[in-house]
């Protein structure tokens, strides 16, 4: 029977971190962040969703973390501010409420009165001299920044303001949390806005192999319930070092070691469908966000098991996702027909003809070429090209080619007519000693011959990573 003094599931956390014993790594990051802000320098925090730009954030401010990288910054005000709220909000309402923020916040460093003015703008920086004039220095942490920058209210006179009060004035400095830079995110009457060009950009990716580990197994065992050395090993390959996908894994199998019910094999197999299930909609999202050349160059890594990853390792080092980027190529196989691949070898020696037919959208042009690095896309013709010629050599039926074999005709017709002389059709029909009617009846044999073989080659390709 399950007893109610268990210790509480310590991995709930969803997005983000509110218990600062559950805030694990990010050592390097927080010494980058500290160092510009004690310099009153101004951060863009650059990071997929989800892998733990509002954590950092939120303790940021915590004398804890600071104590942890070895800073003291009792001059500092950290204000959090969550840019979500104003999504449909203007100015004067992101200003009103920042300055009840400051107040809030910043109440057992400095007691502060918001100002009397009406006006936004001026309430703000009224506030920010009051702060400067008592020797503290405000660092506004901007969170979900990138919602708010597509909104029309904050023009680019809005972000020169805030440019102008983080520069010579010195009197706030800025972190923003965003998913991609920003350049990327922002509407383009403020793209050009010099404000954007105050900031230093720091990416927040994967953890440490060590802070992963730490993140798995320190949390279970002051729970009095640790993971064995094989589950630790196991649950890394499940979440990689992508800190949300170690959380889901370790929530569900600390659950249900703790229901009992099952062990070993049945009990990782049963916790793995779970987790994939709730991880799904996520790793859809991770990849959408993704630009295609990197879903490529990821796709191949996948497949060709690199051992390396040397992009999105926060994604790729994560079996699960792993098998799902094997699931989105699987879906993705194109339909040849026989037409198409007749149009292909009608083109053989056309290299830029060949790029840009439907054989160079198979997964074996995209993850391969002959000495395995990275495929450039003006290099898919050659390789649409070495593909059909190994899909031809792959219907040889023996050694030694032989004109008049019955089992070499298919082969023959496409040796004669597309990869050794291209001979015109009748010529081909008087070599083999078939008429002409039956060479195109023949013809078409071949051709559908040639399909299977590269349908095969394309299927080994997929399976590959399985």
């Amino acid at each position: 029977m399950q007893q109610l003094s268990q210790s509480p599931n310590p991995y709930c956390d969803y997005d983000v971190v509110r218990d600062f014993v559950m805030f694990f790594g990010r050592g390097q990051e927080v010494l980058t962040l500290y160092d510009a802000l004690a310099k009153h320098r101004s951060i863009s925090l650059v990071g997929k969703q989800h892998v733990g730009k509002s954590s950092l954030l939120k303790y940021l401010g915590s004398p804890a973390l600071q104590q942890r990288a070895g800073y003291h910054l009792p001059q500092h005000l950290f204000i959090l501010t969550d840019w979500r709220d104003y999504l449909t909000k203007t100015r004067e309402d992101f200003f009103h409420r920042v300055c009840e923020q400051i107040v809030l916040q910043c109440k057992s460093a400095i007691t502060l009165q918001s100002p009397a003015s009406t006006n936004g703008v001026e309430r703000f920086r009224d506030l920010l001299e009051t702060i400067k004039q008592n020797n503290f220095h405000p660092v506004l942490l901007m969170d979900a920044f990138d919602r708010v920058t597509s909104n029309p209210e904050f023009d680019a006179s809005f972000f020169s303001f805030l440019r102008s009060l983080a520069g010579l004035n010195d009197l706030i400095s800025y972190v923003t949390a965003t998913k991609k830079p920003l350049a990327q995110v922002c509407h383009s009457a403020v793209a050009d806005s010099p404000f954007f060009n105050i900031f230093l950009t720091l990416s927040l990716g994967p953890l440490t192999q060590t802070e992963a580990q730490a993140l798995v197994s320190v949390p279970a065992e002051t729970a009095g319930e640790p993971f064995n050395p094989q589950e630790i090993d196991w649950l890394l390959k499940m979440g990689g070092v992508h800190p949300f996908f170690l959380q889901v894994s370790c929530r569900y199998l600390f659950d249900e070691k703790r229901r009992g019910f099952l062990t070993g094999t049945a009990l990782l197999e049963k916790v793995q469908r779970a987790i994939y299930q709730e991880l799904l909609p996520h790793f859809e999202n991770a990849w959408q966000d993704l630009v295609p050349d990197d879903q490529q160059q990821l796709t191949r890594e996948v497949y060709q098991h690199v051992q390396t990853r040397h992009i999105h390792q926060e994604l790729s080092k994560s079996l699960l996702f792993c098998r799902k980027v094997r699931e989105l190529s699987q879906n993705d196989t194109i339909e040849l027909s026989a037409d198409d691949i007749k149009n292909a070898l009608d083109h053989l020696d056309d290299t830029d003809f060949l790029e840009e037919s439907k054989l160079s959208k198979l997964q074996y042009i995209v993850l391969y070429n002959s000495n395995g690095t990275i495929t450039a896309a003006n290099k898919r013709g050659g390789l649409v090209r070495e593909l059909l010629k190994k899909a031809f050599e792959q219907m040889k039926p023996g050694d030694v080619r032989n004109d008049t074999a019955l089992e070499w005709r298919l082969y023959n017709i496409l040796w004669y007519h597309y990869f050794k002389y291209r001979l015109p059709n009748h010529h081909t029909a008087t070599r083999l000693g078939i008429s002409l009617r039956q060479f195109y009846r023949e013809q078409d044999k071949a051709l559908l011959a040639l399909r299977r073989e590269i349908l095969a080659i394309e299927e080994a390709a997929l399976q590959q990573g399985e």
